[in-house]
């Protein structure tokens, strides 16, 4: 996963010539866990009453796709299928239509009568928009929904494989989950890092995609989460697919891509947007900013997020000249998260002089992305001592730095500068090894001023 991305809504985007029709690829069989397994098919859509349902696989033309949720229950149900991974996109939406419903399965919470609401229930993530269409496993869930929301839904993307260009196998799933008007037809691009369309975009008639289930719903208004927002009962169940090509990517324009656009109109009803792992990567986190500024002797540093996927750890690093870098500060992520999440720190020893800041994430499995480069200029002529606390290397940064001058001791007062040896000694700046240092509080002593440290 490479960079950082910004998230940004667009609203009401002028219609671009890039625009192209779409002969959809029509998802024409469904299989779900819903009473352990289910499936449905059009010609005949299955009207299903559902408190959740994860979708495990989908059959466009003679293939069986698997999702990756569950392909023990595929097998053991005598399913034929392509194993495949597939992931609902990190969603962070802001709709732009105050006439959105929340759906939800209508047995979630059980169903007595009409209108929905008895038993009362709440709505399982209250009003956060985007955690309807990211959750169950994988985020497959079909049965959390938003109905009529709006807007645009941008996911930031770190590669795609280009072998997966025109190989046939689905990259994107998409869901639409309610009636029709003539005023349903949303709109799917890649773009550049300057917002140009690379490839096509298209506008799909959802008409002109096949029902492959009707589910049973109960609404919720997104406003005051009350219950019965619209009748019970059944909507159409259509989902399609795109192959890269569909979009008019080829292997020579694939690397310009680092978002993908997914435009809503106002009767929009989507329950998630999927891709396939093995052939695209989507950013981890949604970074809106990442800061860092000098304020007395201290830098602040504060960053947000619009969204978060898989993040275990933030690492703040720093650098003299933004190509050799030090950690500074490792602070939790919030592992999976759909809402805007802003976080600070403080660096209470920077560099003197230029410096530089950058944000490095990590997933659970270790991928890493790191954000822009950010600097601060911090004119103070007094001796640092950094990284503090320090694992392995410690440096001395300052004026008039004399080794043979300088001793290391411990609390106690006990000299211990022979256990901290000298890497190197350059213009201002004294490195030591302090990995031989048992862990615990250490003051340097150093042109008549004392510096404590603590040894990790």
């Amino acid at each position: 996963m490479g960079r950082v991305l910004i998230f940004k809504l667009f609203i009401g985007l002028p219609l671009l010539l890039h625009l192209i029709s779409f002969s959809q690829s029509s998802v024409t069989r469904i299989y779900t866990d819903h009473n352990g397994f289910f499936t449905s098919a059009v010609g005949s859509p299955v009207s299903v009453d559902v408190a959740t349902h994860h979708l495990l696989a989908f059959q466009t033309g003679g293939t069986v796709w698997s999702t990756g949720v569950d392909d023990v229950t595929l097998t053991t149900n005598s399913v034929t299928f392509s194993a495949q991974s597939f992931q609902a996109m990190p969603a962070s939406v802001n709709g732009n239509n105050s006439s959105a419903v929340i759906g939800i399965g209508r047995q979630y919470g059980g169903y007595i009568g009409s209108g929905g609401c008895n038993p009362s229930v709440a709505p399982p993530f209250g009003s956060n928009v985007s955690a309807y269409l990211t959750d169950g496993t994988n985020g497959l869930d079909i049965s959390t929904a938003i109905f009529n929301i709006g807007g645009d839904i941008e996911y930031g993307v770190s590669a795609i494989a280009d072998v997966s260009i025109g190989d046939g196998i689905p990259d994107i799933l998409i869901t639409q989950t309610g009636d029709l008007n003539s005023l349903v037809g949303d709109r799917f691009r890649f773009l550049d890092a300057s917002d140009n369309i690379v490839g096509n975009e298209v506008q799909v008639n959802f008409s002109g995609v096949d029902i492959v289930a009707r589910p049973y719903w109960k609404f919720y208004d997104l406003s005051d989460l009350s219950c019965g927002a619209s009748t019970a009962s059944t909507r159409d169940l259509r989902l399609l697919v795109f192959d890269f090509a569909d979009l008019g990517i080829t292997t020579s324009n694939y690397s310009d891509i680092v978002k993908f656009q997914h435009q809503m109109t106002p009767n929009s009803d989507i329950a998630f947007v999927a891709y396939n792992t093995t052939s695209i990567d989507i950013m981890p986190i949604t970074l809106l900013y990442f800061t860092a500024e000098m304020k007395g002797r201290e830098v602040y540093l504060s960053w947000k997020t619009a969204s978060e996927l898989d993040n275990d750890y933030f690492t703040v690093e720093r650098s003299q000249d933004g190509i050799e870098w030090e950690k500074v500060i490792r602070h939790p992520g919030a592992g999976n998260s759909q809402e805007e999440i802003s976080y600070e720190e403080v660096d209470l020893q920077p560099l003197p002089g230029l410096s530089y800041y950058r944000l490095k994430q990590t997933d659970f499995d270790g991928t890493t992305s790191v954000s822009d480069i950010v600097a601060v200029n911090f004119e103070d002529k007094a001796t640092v001592v950094y990284p503090n606390p320090v694992e392995d290397v410690l440096f001395i940064r300052g004026k008039n730095l004399k080794s043979s001058e300088l001793f290391i001791s411990n609390p106690v007062g006990q000299d211990v500068t022979t256990m901290i040896p000298i890497i190197s000694a350059g213009n201002n700046l004294l490195q030591f090894d302090s990995s031989k240092l048992k862990s615990g509080y250490y003051f340097i002593h150093c042109n008549g001023e004392v510096y404590p440290f603590h040894k990790q």
